[in-house]
C-alpha cells in the first residue's frame, strides 16, 4: 500500500484553528474542498483556506469523519508512523508494566483511529480508520520489526466500525496462535485475542483490579458484577476473600473457571444477567464491584444509559453491608466524571443508602489521556463507602 500523497484537502471555518490546537480528527463540516484523485484511505496534504500547509493525514470520508491528522508537518509518512510506534512502546517500557499493556491508544499516541494491545507475545490491532485499514499489512510488519511478537491478530469487529459501515472481521495477520497468559501483580489470566471481548481482556482496569486485591481480605464477602473472565474476582480470591462473580456470557464463565485453575483459587461463578441476580438475591457483601459494559455507546443512547447506570448502582448498593465498600465504573465516553458522580448520588438516594466518595479512579497509565481528545479518558471509577 502506498504511503505517498494523492491530493490535498482544504479546511474551512474553525477546522484549521482546531488542527493547530492539537485536534487530530477533522470532520466533514470543516472541509472546504478536495483536490486530486483522492479516494478513501489515501494520504493527503491538509491546507487552510489560504493554501497554508497545515499537515498530513488520511482522507477518511466515513460518517462524520473527513480526515485523520497524522502530523502538522510534511514528514515522510512511513518513517513518521514507525517513529510513533517506537515512541509509544518506549513510554510503556518506562511505565514498567507486566507482560501485557496497551501499546497504542489512538489520538493519545498521535496515531488516530488505531489501537494496539499486547498480551505477552501476542499483539492485537484494532482500527476505526479507513487509512489504517488499507495499511494493515505494513503496520503488522512494522510491529513485527519493532517488537518481534509470536502473532499479530486483527480485531476489526467493534461497534463503532459497524455504525459507520466499516467491514467487520477478526483474523490472524501473522503467526499461528491467538492465546496468551498474562501476569497482573500476583494474578494470572488466560487471554484469547480472537474469541474474547474487545481485544481479549480489559487492560484499562489494571490498577483498579489490583486495588481490589489490596482492599479485600481473608473472609471478606465480595461480589463482582459483570465479571467477564473474573478479573476483579480472581484478585479478591487471591487475598482470601469469599467471592461471588456474576457474568452472563457462557464463554466468559468458562474462561473464569480456567483462571480459577490457573491461580489455584476458589470462587463462585454465576452465569446470569446481573439484573436477574440482584433481584433474586438478598445477601450482603463487604465489597461490591460494578463494572458494566459501555451502556452509552452513542449520544442518542445517553438518557437511557443514565437510567440504567442509576438502577444498576442502586441495586448493587442494596447488597453492600453497612460500612462496606463499592467500586463502580463506567467505560462510556459520553458519561462525564461529573455525571457519573451524580449517577452515584441518585443511586444512593434510590436505595436509601448514604455514600462517601473515597476517591475517583481512571484507566491504567498505558491508556494516556489527550486533553484535546477527551474520549481517551473514557474510563471513570468511584470508590465508595456505603452506609
Amino acid at each position: 500500500m502506498s504511503w505517498s500523497t494523492t491530493g490535498e484537502v482544504f479546511l474551512a471555518g474553525e477546522g484549521g484553528e482546531r488542527l493547530r490546537r492539537g485536534q487530530r480528527n477533522i470532520y466533514v463540516k470543516w472541509l472546504s474542498s478536495v483536490r486530486g484523485p483522492v479516494r478513501r484511505g489515501d494520504l493527503v496534504v491538509i491546507r487552510g483556506e489560504d493554501g497554508e500547509t497545515l499537515g498530513l493525514g488520511f482522507y477518511e470520508d466515513i460518517g462524520a469523519m473527513a480526515v485523520r491528522v497524522l502530523s502538522t508537518e510534511l514528514e515522510e509518512p512511513r518513517q513518521l508512523f514507525r517513529r510513533r510506534l517506537g515512541e509509544a512502546l518506549g513510554l510503556r517500557e518506562r511505565l514498567k508494566l507486566d507482560n501485557f499493556f496497551r501499546w497504542v491508544h489512538s489520538e493519545a499516541d498521535a496515531l488516530p483511529g488505531l489501537i494496539v494491545d499486547v498480551y505477552d507475545d501476542v499483539v492485537v490491532i484494532s482500527s476505526t480508520s479507513v487509512g489504517m485499514d488499507r495499511r494493515l499489512d505494513d503496520i503488522s510488519a512494522m510491529i513485527s520489526e519493532i517488537f518481534r511478537p509470536g502473532s499479530v491478530i486483527l480485531r476489526n469487529d467493534s461497534r463503532p466500525r459497524r455504525e459507520v459501515g466499516l467491514p467487520q472481521e477478526r483474523r490472524i495477520l501473522m503467526g499461528n496462535r491467538a492465546e496468551a497468559v498474562i501476569r497482573e501483580g500476583g494474578a494470572l489470566f488466560h487471554v484469547d485475542a480472537l474469541r474474547g471481548q474487545k481485544t481479549g481482556f480489559f487492560i484499562d482496569q489494571r490498577l483498579n483490579r489490583m486495588e481490589v486485591d489490596r482492599l479485600a481480605g481473608p473472609g471478606d464477602r465480595v461480589l463482582d458484577l459483570y465479571s467477564y473472565t473474573g478479573g476483579f474476582a480472581v484478585h479478591a480470591a487471591l487475598s482470601g476473600a469469599r467471592v461471588v462473580a456474576v457474568e452472563e456470557s457462557e464463554y466468559a464463565v468458562g474462561e473464569m473457571r480456567r483462571n480459577m485453575l490457573l491461580n489455584s483459587i476458589e470462587l463462585v461463578p454465576v452465569q446470569s444477567r446481573v439484573k436477574d441476580f440482584l433481584e433474586g438475591s438478598s445477601e450482603v457483601y463487604d465489597l461490591v464491584v460494578v463494572d458494566p459494559p459501555a451502556l452509552a455507546p452513542s449520544r442518542e443512547m445517553l438518557s437511557r444509559a443514565k437510567r440504567t447506570y442509576t438502577a444498576v448502582n442502586a441495586s448493587a448498593m442494596e447488597r453492600v453491608a453497612s460500612g462496606g465498600l463499592m467500586f463502580t465504573s463506567s467505560c462510556s465516553q459520553f458519561i462525564t466524571k461529573d455525571e457519573f458522580r451524580r449517577i452515584a448520588t441518585r443511586a444512593a438516594s434510590l436505595s436509601g443508602r448514604e455514600i462517601t466518595v473515597l476517591g475517583e479512579r481512571g484507566a491504567s497509565p498505558d491508556h494516556p489521556v489527550d486533553p484535546a481528545h477527551p474520549w481517551t479518558g473514557y474510563l471513570k471509577g468511584l470508590l465508595l463507602r456505603v452506609e
